[in-house]
């Protein structure tokens, strides 16, 4: 992208240190995931334990989405999701898929604790904790035929079984993070750790980031694009850049490329899982044509407000409070905080762009990310 050329790096890295501030306060916080953690092995030890009619198929119990990429936001307002799969050792073609998703549910209606917490969704059946998360058990069944990982899971709407991949699509957004460039100077398997905003790779952050727009922007709309479609197309089109403002906006603007290619084809953007090619992720946009008008009239313009934000000089504060919310003012504050902390011991710089800074905006290490969860 030629405009970016002309962007001064010390530029894009107060920005990326603003960013780091964003999503930082854009994490749950260490008392709610390890709340989650605890009701997570609550469930688990329920599934896999004595008197469970799945505990026969000697069931795996993992993460899958957010929590295993290190992509949960915390909400705007009310409960986050969990979600996980519990996967049956056994071929889905000898398994009732309406019939497996139905045990699961009365079975764990029949548990004393979860009875009045339930809700049987399209593929999970959901258990409601009151003003804090709910958690989504997808019930799966292996699918040899299509690779080692590849699973298929029940679908009420098919009346029937639906491809999905969660564990080979955790190892492929892991892969997609690997950074690449330099921009800028320089039993149950257990949840992984919580990581510290500072530990994330930029993939992470950035996915982060669009979440919180999506969340905003739609305010919770039907219309709101699904968070596995907005991860897939930010790893597929993140290049590997360690600066987390240039990848988004590589992100953005190859978004806005793919949806102007399928255009131009006569067709709809279409997201395939790129673990399970079978699975369409976004079959969602077909049964709702006025959801797609809005994911692509929303990518269209934040993709121009953002490379308005990433070119513009200045305070830009409250552009990024219009597309991330509330965590901005607290960034802004602690980036205040630590340059009045810098001016008092002596230790603030003017690059050539004439940005007054610190140390820390000199660059934003990249720690390596480990794969947690099963294999």
């Amino acid at each position: 992208m030629k405009f970016l050329e002309e962007v001064k790096p010390k530029k894009i890295a107060q920005l990326d240190d603003l960013l780091m501030d964003i999503c930082i306060e854009l994490q749950l916080s260490p008392n709610r995931y390890r709340q989650a953690g605890e009701r997570y092995r609550a469930v688990a030890g329920i599934l896999e334990g004595e008197g469970s009619p799945f505990s026969a198929y000697r069931p795996r119990i993992y993460p899958q989405g957010s929590m295993r990429l290190g992509t949960t936001v915390k909400p705007v307002d009310g409960p986050h999701d969990l979600d996980f799969v519990c996967e049956l050792s056994v071929g889905h073609e000898k398994v009732d898929p309406m019939a497996l998703l139905k045990a699961l549910c009365d079975f764990l209606g029949s548990h004393g604790t979860y009875e009045d917490m339930l809700e049987l969704k399209n593929r999970c059946v959901r258990i409601v904790y009151a003003n804090e998360f709910y958690m989504d058990i997808l019930p799966a069944c292996g699918d040899a035929g299509s690779g080692s990982t590849c699973l298929q899971v029940p679908d009420r709407s098919a009346k029937g079984w639906k491809p999905s991949n969660p564990i080979g699509f955790a190892k492929w957004f892991d892969v997609r993070s690997v950074v690449l460039s330099s921009t800028v100077i320089k039993e149950a398997a257990p949840l992984p750790r919580r990581q510290e905003a500072e530990d994330k790779r930029p993939l992470q952050l950035a996915v982060q980031l669009i979440k919180r727009w999506r969340d905003l922007a739609y305010g919770g709309s039907d219309l709101a694009p699904i968070s596995v479609v907005l991860t897939t197309l930010a790893a597929d089109h993140y290049r590997g850049e360690d600066s987390v403002s240039l990848a988004v906006t590589t992100i953005l603007s190859g978004i806005r490329q793919a949806v102007a290619e399928a255009e131009a084809r006569g067709s709809r953007l279409i997201v395939l899982n790129p673990s399970n090619p079978a699975e369409d992720l976004s079959e969602r946009w077909d049964g709702s044509p006025e959801a797609y008008a809005a994911f692509k009239a929303g990518i269209a313009e934040f993709e121009k407000t953002w490379r308005g934000v990433v070119e513009a000089g200045g305070n830009v504060s409250q552009t990024l409070e219009k597309l991330f919310g509330e965590p901005v003012k607290a960034a802004v504050l602690s980036q205040a905080k630590r340059l009045q902390e810098a001016r008092l011991g002596n230790n603030l710089s003017i690059g050539s762009a004439g940005l007054i800074g610190t140390g820390a905006l000199a660059t934003i290490p990249v720690k390596p990310n480990v794969f947690y969860g099963q294999d």
